[in-house]
């Protein structure tokens, strides 16, 4: 008798500044947001588009040519930009809410494919298997409410309404990912969920109160039960990838004060907790 031994694909994740997340066995992948044109304050404040060659850098950074899918998480300018295009460039099928829909459309992109997300409804996309889990975004969000309109380039950014907002758990044969971009939680969205690995979303969490912080880690961390969390969306999102990371300034978030409860956290639960670096696989 002969026995045929099969390896498992090795699951590999990388951070990309903001809450974008790369999840790759080498074959399938998936990208949240994809946010990489990271416009300036200046810009911010009139009209933005996409820069194109700041989105060929970072797909080339992360190694990227081919992807299955585009998640986006809600649709602000810091989430959604890009992700169109770089769904396009990479043969993903674009996936989001309605709102999300909106912007590819007004990209002139209405014939691309598009996945509306459901939260608990489960899609395939190449070897993984993604579940959208209904999201809220962190407190003080300046823009919400629903894109009814396609979005025509360039765009002022208040154009780019919230619309729905998704963590997404994203299930492989050899583990499961959990990328959670925004620091807040529905309570018990989580629930009957585990992942290995967490990407939690601290930006604004430093505003928030000790218990709330606490209670935070409890609805998401202490759910999930991972092996791994790594922070996200903490840096200055309007500065190019081409510099160092920089911290949101003290007015938006203390990241220092919401790493001092996550460490006591992560300590407590023997829990794997760190900054991840731009653009390193994990």
């Amino acid at each position: 008798m002969t026995f045929m031994l099969f390896s498992m694909p090795e699951l590999r994740t990388a951070f990309a500044g903001v809450s974008n997340v790369l999840v790759t066995d080498g074959t399938s992948a998936v990208l949240v947001d994809g946010f990489f044109s990271r416009p300036s304050l200046l810009k911010m404040a009139t009209r933005v588009t996409p820069d194109r060659g700041r989105i060929d850098d970072a797909l080339r950074r992360l190694a990227v040519t081919k992807l299955d899918a585009v998640l986006v998480a809600h649709s602000h300018v810091d989430h959604v930009l890009d992700a169109p295009v770089v769904a396009e460039l990479t043969g993903a099928t674009l996936a989001g809410s309605p709102s999300t829909r909106r912007v590819q459309e007004g990209y002139g992109l209405a014939a691309e494919p598009f996945q509306e997300l459901v939260p608990g409804k489960p899609v395939e996309f190449g070897a993984f298997t993604v579940t959208p889990v209904d999201a809220a975004h962190s407190a003080g969000d300046r823009v919400p409410g629903e894109i009814t309109e396609p979005v025509r380039l360039p765009a002022k950014a208040k154009a780019f309404k919230t619309g729905r907002c998704y963590s997404f758990h994203i299930a492989h044969a050899a583990g499961n990912v959990l990328v959670h971009a925004s620091a807040n939680f529905v309570p018990g969205a989580l629930a009957g969920y585990s992942a290995d690995v967490v990407y939690l979303g601290a930006g604004a969490a430093g505003k928030q109160t000790e218990e709330w912080r606490e209670r935070y880690w409890r609805e998401t961390v202490g759910t999930l039960t991972p092996r791994v969390v790594r922070p996200i969306h903490w840096d200055a999102f309007w500065r190019p990838l081409s510099k160092p990371l920089k911290l949101l300034p003290k007015m938006f978030d203390d990241l220092g004060t919401t790493m001092a409860t996550f460490e006591r956290l992560a300590e407590a639960d023997g829990i794997d907790l760190a900054l991840p670096e731009l653009w390193k696989a994990e």
